[in-house]
């Protein structure tokens, strides 16, 4: 079973301090994230989302690889990696959008009431996490 759990910083770059530590305790298979992101209230008001990953470029390399594929056996394989790369950044960028929440009106964002109150350049760490190690050797 997985936990939300989510803490509020006074700033980004703390946010992110802790975020690394977490993932430096992954790596130790102290603790298991399926996600970990940084939600920052701007000077606006809006908020900002830090991911860990950008898919975006993660759709754009495979599109490349599948694109390269497919162009050798039509005997062009730069039109095949322009066209894969092209189609995996969208299919990425697609995928980015439907993951996070259609509205990023504080009041109905899952995050949103966590930052809402306090000043601007507030962050939000919110991790997923998968299972963690309760007994420490």
């Amino acid at each position: 079973m997985s936990d939300l759990v989510a803490i509020v910083y006074p700033s980004e770059s703390k946010a992110e301090e802790v975020r690394q530590r977490l993932l430096k305790l992954q790596k130790e298979y102290l603790i298991t994230l399926s996600d970990a992101v940084i939600a920052v209230k701007t000077d606006s008001g809006d908020i900002k989302l830090n991911q860990l990953v950008n898919t975006t470029a993660t759709g754009a390399v495979a599109g490349s690889f599948w694109g390269l594929l497919i162009g050798v056996l039509f005997l062009n394989p730069i039109v095949g990696v322009a066209l894969g790369a092209a189609s995996g950044a969208l299919g990425g960028a697609l995928t980015d959008f439907v993951d996070r929440p259609l509205t990023y009106n504080e009041s109905e964002a899952p995050y949103g009431a966590l930052i809402a109150a306090g000043p601007a350049r507030h962050a939000a760490l919110i991790e997923l996490v998968r299972d963690h190690e309760t007994e420490f050797a």
